[in-house]
């Protein structure tokens, strides 16, 4: 067997047999017996007390949560921060001191965006599932605007044209173009 950097690695016949057997005992488990698993995996081989686990669990619900579908951003009734806003707040439920801890923003900042957003869309989300999602805390980030970090994050990182993010924004295809151009700036790329 080979060493790599003082770890032996595993011989494939022997990973394989592993992958064959775990794939044979869960199987037939249910979501709650493979949860079980895992958790005694943490606790036995990462040696990670219960309250330690609590705290992984606790902060991926954190992180699944705050993810937004796109199609909020597809409204011209809201701008980008009132959109996000008025999402976390109506339809996951968080509390404006969540939403400001998410967003890096001040609490009153959340409240008087979220009472705008409300008075100019008075009903919910209803939401369709969309095929992109947004990491809330991505909007932390305060070098770039709203609508600049939204677009140039699906350009970099999600690869879209800018025709398809001007239609994902319900946008003007010039808008985007101009908007991405700033951040690229912003950032210190090339124009």
């Amino acid at each position: 067997m080979s060493k790599k950097e003082g770890t032996e690695l595993v011989h494939p016949v022997l990973a394989r047999q592993h992958a064959d057997f775990l794939h044979k005992y869960f199987s037939n488990a249910s979501k709650e017996e493979l949860l079980d698993a895992f958790l005694n995996h943490l606790r036995k081989e990462h040696t990670l007390t219960d309250a330690e686990v609590n705290s992984l669990l606790a902060e991926f619900k954190q992180h699944e949560e705050t993810l937004l579908p796109i199609n909020i951003f597809n409204t011209d009734a809201l701008s980008s921060l009132e959109a996000i806003t008025k999402y976390l707040k109506e339809n996951k439920h968080l509390t404006y001191h969540q939403i400001a801890v998410v967003l890096k923003r001040d609490d009153r900042t959340i409240w008087t965006t979220y009472t705008k957003a409300r008075k100019k869309m008075l009903a919910h989300f209803h939401l369709l599932p969309s095929k992109y999602v947004v990491p809330a805390a991505l909007f932390a980030e305060r070098k770039l605007s709203v609508l600049e970090t939204l677009a140039h994050y699906l350009r970099e990182t999600l690869k879209l044209s800018l025709h398809d993010i001007a239609v994902l924004l319900n946008r003007d295809d010039r808008t985007i173009w101009t908007v991405c151009s700033r951040a690229r700036k912003k950032l210190g790329g090339a124009a």
